[in-house]
């Protein structure tokens, strides 16, 4: 297999570019907030589709949904027609991460892919269209990112993070990549909206994988290697729209049966790696440098208007953030929700209640959502008792709303 691990080397390599970028992205955005790294959904070309009506008809994106989703849609729409769905089987990192853990099932003794009745297959991998339909219409009619607490991929980039509202994308998360030890991708085979968006545009694309009947031998090693479980050994042309143009068909076939075929004109494996490379991956690299590319706002509380938005207050937006956006002093924090006096004002808001050990009436561990209803219910005009100029360790300071002591040298650091 050594003529196909070669063919193989450049497609992994792009897939564990793709894989290692997206968690370090991921990781980013966990440690340092919302604040300073966009979260992973800007990244996703699936956030173009799900705000896509939203944009036409209301002119604004989704939560969380930027220029920068649409330009990836807009280079792997392209790429589809003329390459396949190569986002899926080159630039997806779940797909990947489906991909190898069939591998390791197969180290552990799962030889044999384990699949559903072939009529049964048949019709479930159009319930991905289904998904799709849902996922496009409960966005635009609810105007929020629906998806995001059933989605695997969203729980995989949270790295354990927001559990609660996540279960059931965590649930999912874990039941298919354990289904992907010894079975063939199932999420993306029945479920994916992703790739259901992406086959409706493969199958009026240019690419098609054609098979030569005189020079096979019929050994089914092709059907064996596709990931997307497809019948391959028994017709001419592969024209289903879950073909995720990896290749692994053309780089294991024994007699060089299998052709990729651009135009109606021949193109070889590896030429057609490098195509994908250059025409597909070079402009990625290059997107994030163009000066219309926006993964996030000025500010997620803000609105361009300058109105505030509550609700779009995030658990990894930071205390001192949210004092200086909104105008509520640290005081009226410190009040009511019991904060110490000398908070670290750097903590995400997600973070303050486990770090002090804080609770709210509730009984229940300081969260997000306390912070949102201080902010929700301050009236900017009730007076505020004076704090006297440079007074050291004032009596009631968490009465003061300008009395901040970050440097914490026991004085209060606002001269007016």
């Amino acid at each position: 297999m050594k003529k196909s691990s070669i063919k193989f080397s450049l497609r992994f390599f792009v897939q564990l570019s793709i894989v290692v970028t997206v968690f370090s992205l991921a990781i980013i955005h966990q440690k340092f907030g919302i604040e300073k790294a966009a979260p992973v959904d800007a990244y996703c070309p699936f956030g173009a589709v799900e705000s896509l009506f939203t944009l036409i008809f209301k002119g604004e994106f989704l939560k969380r949904i930027f220029v920068s989703s649409f330009i990836l849609m807009s280079i792997f729409l392209v790429a589809t027609l003329f390459f396949g769905r190569v986002f899926c089987g080159y630039f997806c990192p779940f797909g990947a991460l489906q991909e190898w853990f069939r591998f390791l099932g197969k180290k552990l003794g799962f030889k044999k892919d384990l699949e559903l009745p072939a009529g049964l297959d048949k019709y479930l991998r159009y319930l991905k269209y289904i998904v799709l339909a849902a996922v496009v219409y409960f966005s635009f009619y609810l105007g929020d990112l629906v998806f995001r607490n059933y989605d695997p991929y969203s729980a995989l980039m949270h790295l354990g993070n927001e559990f609660e509202e996540k279960i059931i994308a965590y649930l999912l998360l874990f039941i298919f990549l354990i289904s992907a030890l010894f079975s063939k991708s199932w999420w993306c085979r029945y479920f994916c909206p992703l790739g259901a968006f992406f086959a409706i545009f493969k199958k009026i694309g240019f690419l098609k994988i054609k098979r030569e009947e005189s020079s096979c031998i019929n050994c089914s090693l092709c059907d064996r290697q596709c990931p997307a479980n497809l019948q391959i050994a028994t017709v001419k042309e592969i024209k289903d729209a879950d073909c995720i143009s990896c290749g692994r068909c053309i780089s294991y076939c024994p007699k060089d049966s299998l052709s990729f075929y651009i135009f109606g004109r021949p193109i070889s494996k590896k030429l057609f790696s490098r195509l994908v490379v250059l025409l597909v991956a070079l402009p990625l690299l290059i997107a994030p440098f163009m000066p219309f590319w926006q993964t996030k706002p000025e500010s997620n509380i803000v609105n361009v208007q300058g109105e505030i938005n509550v609700a779009d207050i995030r658990g990894s937006n930071t205390l001192a953030y949210l004092i200086e956006v909104t105008g509520v002093p640290l005081s009226e924090f410190q009040k009511k929700l019991s904060l110490p006096l000398r908070v670290d004002l750097s903590l995400k808001l997600k973070d303050i209640g486990p770090t002090y050990n804080l609770y709210n009436k509730e009984g229940i561990i300081l969260e997000t959502e306390d912070f949102r209803q201080i902010v929700s219910s301050y009236d900017s005009n009730a007076s505020e008792p004076d704090c006297p100029f440079r007074a050291k360790d004032c009596e009631f300071p968490g009465d003061c709303g300008l009395y901040v002591d970050n440097n914490q040298d026991g004085f209060c650091d606002h001269s007016y």
